[in-house]
């Protein structure tokens, strides 16, 4: 290779690495800021309900990020299961497996993600996410519950709060393990669930 190929090659590279850098920056204060303004609606949502004395809604906690830097996750508890909501540390393009229904160009760019668990249990899969991109524009999708707002800056955290609480709180069910899998130390150890739990559509057989 010529030096004056070489050098060409070289800051195209430098170019697209500045610009991912740039891009990345920017993702992770969109993200931080949705993330905190999230948190903090569904925070006061939760001790609104505890004021009016709603059984089985406990409070929430936030989780430090074991990368570090201030980031937190947070664990909402309902009755005797958890729902938590981890900001994810890098960025990348949306998963187009997963049909989120956005625009088609914006699979192609780079975006931040909130991935929501419904169980504490460190193998559990997300079952809902949040993916804010670069214009401030965002989309959540899970269990057949979309939502797109149009930017960050016109979305009504508390009411996106209030809906995901009244949401998550009224799909939820719970299902009996099968008499298989009900064993007689199960039935007598007080910390241990005798049924699983989960969203529409999910098999509860075990």
């Amino acid at each position: 290779m010529n030096p004056e190929d070489r050098l060409k090659m070289f800051d195209s590279l430098d170019r697209i690495m500045r610009e991912r850098e740039q891009t990345r920056e920017r993702l992770n204060t969109t993200l931080q800021e949705f993330t905190a303004r999230l948190f903090a609606a569904l925070e006061k949502a939760l001790a609104e309900i505890s004021t009016r004395g709603t059984p089985g809604i406990g409070k929430s906690r936030r989780l430090k990020h074991p990368s570090g830097g201030g980031r937190e996750a947070l664990q909402i508890y309902i009755e005797d299961w958890s729902i938590i909501f981890v900001p994810m540390l890098h960025f990348a393009r949306p998963n187009a497996a997963d049909e989120a229904r956005i625009p088609p160009i914006q699979f192609k760019e780079p975006c931040g993600r909130i991935a929501v668990f419904l169980t504490d249990d460190p193998q559990a899969v997300a079952f809902y996410d949040f993916i804010i991109f670069q214009d401030d524009s965002w989309f959540a999708w899970g269990y057949g519950w979309p939502k797109q707002q149009d930017s960050i800056a016109h979305t009504d955290f508390e009411a996106l709060a209030w809906e995901l609480l009244y949401s998550f709180t009224k799909d939820i069910v719970t299902t009996w393990h099968t008499r298989d899998h009900t064993t007689l130390a199960m039935a007598f150890d007080p910390k241990h669930r005798g049924y699983t739990f989960g969203l529409p559509g999910d098999e509860h057989r075990v």
